[in-house]
């Protein structure tokens, strides 16, 4: 923890109020959760200063999303649309036996379903990710006298 101490200090000594740190993971998140590697992260930070949300949240958002849990999320976004279609995801030893045709048909087949997915994943995270770093951010500010507890909530 004395570690990280440094490192939490600075993100939550940034000048925005709760609901823009908590805006910008919200975003970064919810936009990185996009299948399209680095489209997500680029909209999100295009995004930020138009929503008005925290820029270093925004990519802390993003980050979340990454080349090590990039393939988690998105087999679950994949899965959750299989499921809510009533289809069933191939097996492993079909998309083994695939040339690039039949993954070409297995990519246009697939797709209805991993939007879906994808959809109600980001629908979940976004509001969880705003709730939960909201609340980190208050909590984190008082404990390291940032924010007197009934101090008003900056703009």
């Amino acid at each position: 923890m004395r570690r990280r101490r440094p490192w939490m200090r600075t993100l939550l000594a940034q000048h925005a109020s709760p609901p823009r740190i908590a805006g910008g993971v919200a975003l970064g998140l919810s936009l990185s959760l996009v299948p399209v590697p680095f489209a997500g992260m680029a909209a999100a930070l295009a995004l930020a200063p138009i929503v008005r949300v925290n820029l270093p949240a925004t990519y802390l958002g993003t980050a979340v999303v990454n080349p090590v849990t990039g393939p988690a999320f998105y087999f679950a976004e994949y899965w959750i649309g299989t499921r809510l279609r009533g289809h069933a995801p191939p097996s492993w030893q079909t998309v083994a036996a695939l040339d690039g045709a039949g993954w070409w048909t297995l990519f246009k087949t697939a797709l209805p379903d991993f939007l879906l997915g994808a959809a109600v994943v980001v629908m979940l995270a976004a509001p969880v990710a705003f709730a939960l770093t909201w609340l980190l951010v208050v909590v984190g500010r008082r404990r390291l006298g940032f924010d007197p507890p009934d101090a008003a909530p900056r703009a």
